[in-house]
């Protein structure tokens, strides 16, 4: 085991190579060339935007914290202040993140980016070679005298290892695992434990030494493999059920259980002759109960992120038809036979249809994989465990397609699944495909039989189709023909290009599968061979579409940038254009920053930042963004006056613009305070302090509620607080708007309030007064902020829809802000009751001793 580990971690290596030589697998060059303030102009490949505007700032905050000996619950430089922790894609509590203390961001990002490859492989190696099969072999069956490989024969522990090899590549280094990688760091960690909770699955369910025995399956308890209790592999699926929900992508992990679970029932019903009922039942509550533990480990994760869940748009907001958009057209089928076949993004000429981009729709895992697994599938006598792999693959490919069954499906209201993407299953139809492939990889070697042959032919069948079909269109320009991504010449050129890397493969493989077919002997030669091709191809795969940059390229300062962090104190900043500086970027410089870019964020503040632009509530369908309208011409964005009260509101001080848009910057009482490489920083001259006293509320504006219930009036006042902040005649700068009545009746009169100290978890105001006041901070309400005045709890008001207030007799007093969330507290118990359980379950089963 420990030399097939190594492999992996070299085959996983050689895809980093360009890290040992120096360069950060995040892509720089499109950081420093897209965004103009970086000022550089250098080739880039469009791809890991997401890494650049949400995961690796993630990091810097998660850490900063942690060696505060904090936990990072918050994060104070996005959305005006945001739950940090409480966000899924954080993977706050990944294990992974102890290396995270004591590495620099860049290594252990690339720790994050390579492990992947190499625990999905071994996890898979580990699956497949205790994976049991109706391996009977027809030879031996019938008594021939034709010799049966010993490597074959006498492996009964599961699939031989070359089979196991083969299915490990093939699932570690998919394709699906690159590219999600590459744009999503998180998303491979909550998949690759997968195939380590199938193996043990497989492990409890199947104790025996050989699948056709008809003994009895023992209970577990009663289940030893040497002094090691057969209880360790429930703890292992524990263990891996809470480190993917961990791993911080949410749906794949619900993917992940839902086939876990259907995997369970399908070998329990496969195993029902030869186990007794009670046997079986006991056996099925048994994993159950793992899973149900290392849901309770994950628990400090999970409570917080379901609150977060149902204070976002996500929870609320109809995304139907969006969702519908991101189905991949029929056509996407072609992808498995040549992944590039609609263009790459890396070469700019990706042109497949609908709106999912290139690693949206990523169905292709190995044109070899992709014989033996058909192979397999319509082999006669099969074992029903591929019946059951074929149609779950099949199944969970055609959610992602265009097709009524998948509008369907996401019409039904499911939380986390109706309501994202649906491409996130796709690992599922990788993982049973890879699967099947070694399968049909391990029946190759055992039989000779040479019906794999007409799988070949099929499919160059296939290919040729394709090609004369692209010819047509090239050379004959035939009407049928002429349709749809086709109707640009160029488009055919594109894909006919892009046939030939997988031709070649398809050609190689096909030889030497066909070869050894007919010459016994050469089967265990020629599997490397399709191994080291296989691998030849994803290598090229992946070469193509990672990007590497310099380090210089990472987030490097700017005197724009170094100007408002010397300067702004705790006051926001803001930045115009889309393509300047993207919003999240600022929690890696720690600047506060009014705008926001997350899958979950809070709903309040989003709907806030969108009325007031002027915009109507109702027709609010935002789901990943809070933003001031950054996008569009100098005049229309300064010339909104809305947009101006707002940046007064939330406390923008500093203004990043061009520096020929100062004319029309400054007509919006802007005052240019610094200017460098064609760019300037503008001081907002009547911002509010972002701490204030206010003298005076009002409630929401009153409607006419006849014919509502008391909560449909609440919603519908609720809705027209943006429309009364941003009228003429409200003094907003020192009435409040509050949902519920102050205890306090404020009164005018001069009054102070001082910022002495500003966290992520906890601000500290001083103030002062001779009436009563109400003390306004403009950050984000959310459940779990309390308060202390003069250390005696006092109620947190929400504010002008979305902000934060304190009622104040007179007086001098110290107002405590501090995030002490219910749910994290709750989490933490469960996680640490569940973790208490595990290790006096693991003390009493020996499963220290295990070793694999």
């Amino acid at each position: 085991m420990r030399s097939i580990f190594i492999l992996f971690t070299l085959l996983s290596f050689s895809l980093f190579w360009p890290v040992f030589l120096g360069k950060v697998n995040l892509n720089g060059n499109l950081l420093v060339s897209f965004y103009r303030l970086y000022g550089e102009n250098l080739p880039y490949k469009p791809t890991g935007w997401d890494q650049l505007r949400i995961y690796f700032p993630f990091y810097k905050i998660t850490f900063d914290q942690f060696k505060n000996f904090n936990p990072p619950l918050w994060n104070s430089y996005a959305f005006s202040g945001h739950p940090h922790l409480a966000d899924f894609q954080s993977a706050v509590f990944y294990p992974l993140n102890i290396f995270g203390l004591i590495l620099p961001q860049i290594e252990f990002w690339h720790l994050l980016r390579i492990t992947p490859m190499i625990l999905a492989s071994f996890f898979m190696f580990l699956f497949l070679k205790n994976l049991r099969i109706n391996n009977r072999h027809p030879e031996l069956a019938s008594g021939s005298s034709i010799k049966i490989p010993k490597r074959v024969r006498n492996d009964t522990s599961g699939l031989s290892t070359l089979a196991s090899l083969f299915g490990a590549i093939t699932f570690g280094f998919s394709p699906f695992i690159l590219t999600w990688g590459e744009e999503v760091i998180m998303s491979p960690h909550s998949i690759i434990w997968l195939p380590l909770i199938l193996f043990s699955i497989e492990k409890l369910l199947n104790p025996l030494p050989n699948l056709h025995s008809r003994s009895e399956i023992k209970p577990i308890s009663q289940e030893h493999s040497g002094s090691v209790s057969k209880g360790v592999y429930l703890a292992i699926i524990s263990l891996s059920t809470a480190f993917s929900f961990f791993g911080g992508y949410m749906q794949t992990t619900i993917y992940l259980l839902i086939f876990s679970f259907a995997y369970l029932v399908f070998r329990l019903w496969q195993f029902r002759e030869r186990v007794k009922i009670f046997a079986r039942l006991t056996t099925f509550l048994q994993i159950i109960g793992a899973f149900v533990l290392g849901t309770g480990i994950s628990a400090i994760q999970l409570l917080p992120s379901a609150e977060l869940y149902f204070n976002s748009a996500r929870a609320s907001i109809t995304l139907r038809e969006t969702l519908f958009q991101f189905l991949l057209p029929i056509e996407s089928l072609l992808t498995l036979l040549a992944p590039d076949f609609f263009g790459h993004p890396a070469t700019w000429n990706f042109f497949r249809g609908g709106v999912a981009q290139y690693y949206e729709g990523i169905l292709f895992v190995g044109i070899t994989p992709l014989i033996f697994a058909l192979w397999v599938i319509f082999t006669k006598n099969r074992d029903k465990l591929v019946t059951f792999l074929a149609v779950f693959a099949l199944a969970s490919a055609s959610t992602t397609l265009d097709l009524p069954t998948s509008r369907l499906f996401l019409s039904l209201p499911i939380p986390f699944l109706s309501t994202s993407i649906a491409n996130r299953i796709l690992f599922i139809p990788a993982f049973c495909l890879a699967t099947l492939a070694a399968i049909g990889c391990q029946k190759w070697l055992a039989e000779r039989n040479k019906k794999i042959i007409k799988v070949i032919l099929s499919l160059g069948f296939v290919y040729a189709t394709i090609i004369f079909v692209l010819i047509s269109i090239k050379f004959f320009n035939l009407p049928f023909f002429n349709q749809g991504n086709f109707t640009s010449a160029k488009n055919v050129v594109v894909a006919l290009r892009n046939l030939v890397v997988p031709l070649l493969a398809f050609g190689v493989s096909s030889f030497l599968i066909i070869f050894a077919t007919y010459v016994n002997r050469a089967k265990s030669l020629a599997i490397i061979g399709i191994i080291i091709i296989s691998f030849l191809h994803i290598f090229y795969f992946s070469q193509k579409y990672l990007s590497f940059a310099q380090r210089e390229t990472i987030f490097p300062k700017t005197p724009i940038l170094e100007f408002i962090q010397k300067n702004q104190v705790y006051f926001r900043s803001w930045a115009i254009g889309g393509d300047t500086f993207s919003n999240n970027f600022a929690s890696q410089y720690a600047i506060f920053w009014p705008e926001g870019y997350d899958s979950l964020n809070n709903r309040n503040y989003s709907e806030f930042t969108f009325a007031m632009q002027g915009n109507n509530l109702d027709d609010y369908k935002q789901r990943s963004d809070a933003d001031l309208g950054t996008i569009g011409k100098v005049e229309e964005i300064m010339g909104n006056k809305n947009r101006k009260r707002l940046l007064d509101i939330i406390g923008v001080k500093y203004l990043i613009a061009t520096g020929e848009a100062a004319p029309i910057v400054e007509e919006q009482n802007f005052k240019k305070v610094f200017e460098s490489s064609g760019f300037a920083v503008f001081e907002n001259q009547q911002v509010i302090p972002r701490a204030f006293l206010a003298s005076n509320y009002e409630g929401p504006p009153q409607i006419d509620a006849t014919g509502l219930s008391q909560k449909e009036a609440d919603i519908a006042r609720r809705k027209l607080i943006p429309q009364k902040l941003l009228s003429d005649d409200f003094d907003f700068r020192n009435v409040l708007i509050l949902e519920k009545p102050s205890p306090i009746s404020a009164q005018y009169g001069p009054g102070s309030a001082e910022i002495i100290s500003y966290k992520p978890q906890e601000v500290v105001v001083k103030t002062q007064s001779d009436q009563p006041k109400l003390l306004f901070l403009s950050d984000n309400y959310y459940p779990g902020w309390k308060a202390q005045v003069d250390g005696e709890e006092t109620p947190v008001l929400r504010a002008d829809y979305t902000f934060r207030a304190v009622p104040l007799i007179p007086g001098e007093h110290l107002v405590r802000f501090y995030y002490d969330p219910w749910t994290f507290k709750l989490g933490l118990g469960i996680s640490l009751a569940s973790l208490g359980f595990l290790a006096f379950y693991a003390l009493r089963s020996k499963i220290f001793n295990f070793k694999f």
